[in-house]
């Protein structure tokens, strides 16, 4: 595939080398950066603007005049956070210093569902016509940008080897379990009770992807890889935010070009172990895949928690309180509350939102 500075078109004879046996850092910016649409002053300009619209997304998340607008407001901080560290990925930034920043993502990733659900619930109450409130998980997959998104996230999770990440994403998605085919291969080797099925929300180009999962014969799995691979970045021109933006630089330098990376093809690859040698196409995040199967090779891990522990921001109803501060609850509207630690925590027995999770208040 390459790309035209007025226009993009696939060419799957095209090869970018990289260099090998040299320390990525030790490599001037025009060798280390990934993709070669990205220059470093570019990369520059493109980082701090990122940290500047999170400083402002800050600001907007204290001033948010409700439930609603502060989901927005959280959904778009877990993003620019995953954007980052896409953008240093691209940049050539080194994998182990790249690794356990996932889980910080995966905190904001947590934090925007957590905040959605109490907009789910304030919407379930106003307009009761359309039945109570249950559990979703923010993410939906019928849209494009949430779907992708949502993969990625959870495949560099894999790829870096992040276990407790992992898990924290599919207790998020619990909702979406057993809809979509490609979601649960992913997650195959992390959960129980698998859904088997044959089809992806979105459909194509997913379900090329998934039938590699299905697929017994080595050649027709690595067709179907190449092929999902040339068909992932046309499809992205829905996306809202990245699609062609490396084509799109503003009159100060940034753009919003992070890179162009299907991460879930190198999920695919890894879990199966495949031999991906043939496969050098400029969205196959090669080097990632190689990381993974070196710490595997190792038993390295960047967190080998699997279990869903309780952290110090969550405390079920009728359980010793954890910290002394201000806690709210999904099972009530209205519910912050200030607790001393070992205070036992409420429970709502006639709440219809089911059992009583409380959560640390961002507003202390």
């Amino acid at each position: 595939m390459r790309f035209e500075h007025t226009h993009t078109f696939f060419d799957t004879n095209t090869i970018y080398p990289r260099e090998k046996h040299v320390a990525m850092e030790d490599l001037p910016f025009h060798q280390r950066r990934r993709q070669h649409f990205l220059h470093e002053e570019l990369y520059q300009k493109t980082r701090t603007n990122q940290l500047s619209l999170i400083r402002g997304g800050e600001e907007n998340r204290k001033d948010a005049y409700s439930i609603g607008e502060s989901s927005s407001v959280h959904h778009f901080l877990y993003l620019e956070l995953l954007w980052i560290w896409m953008l240093d990925y691209t940049a050539g930034i080194a994998l182990d210093q790249l690794a356990p920043r996932i889980a910080d993502i995966v905190d904001k990733f947590e934090v925007w569902n957590e905040v959605d659900q109490k907009y789910q619930q304030e919407c379930a109450l106003k307009l009761p016509e359309y039945g109570p409130y249950t559990y979703s998980g923010a993410p939906d997959f019928s849209k494009l940008s949430d779907y992708e998104d949502t993969l990625q996230l959870l495949s560099i999770a894999i790829l870096v080897r992040d276990q407790r990440s992992v898990q924290r994403i599919i207790h998020v998605l619990r909702s979406h379990r057993g809809q979509d085919g490609l979601f649960e291969q992913l997650i195959s080797a992390y959960a129980d009770n698998v859904v088997e099925r044959d089809t992806c929300v979105l459909g194509a180009p997913y379900d090329t992807l998934l039938h590699v999962f299905y697929e017994e014969d080595e050649t027709a799995t690595l067709t179907l890889l190449k092929k999902y691979l040339q068909q992932w970045y046309p499809v992205m021109k829905d996306h809202p935010r990245w699609h062609d933006e490396h084509l799109r630089i503003s009159e100060e330098g940034y753009a919003g070009y992070y890179g162009y990376w299907a991460f879930e093809a190198g999920a695919a690859v890894f879990i199966l172990d495949l031999d991906d040698s043939a496969i050098d196409h400029l969205v196959y995040p090669k080097d990632l895949v190689n990381y993974g199967r070196k710490l595997r090779a190792e038993h390295r891990y960047t967190s080998m928690d699997t279990e869903l522990i309780n952290k110090a921001g969550r405390v079920e109803g009728d359980q010793p309180c954890p910290q002394t501060g201000f806690w709210e609850t999904q099972a009530k509207l209205h519910s912050r509350s200030h607790f001393e630690q070992g205070d036992r925590m409420p429970v709502f027995d006639d709440s219809r939102y089911g059992e009583t999770i409380w959560y640390w208040s961002t507003e202390q």
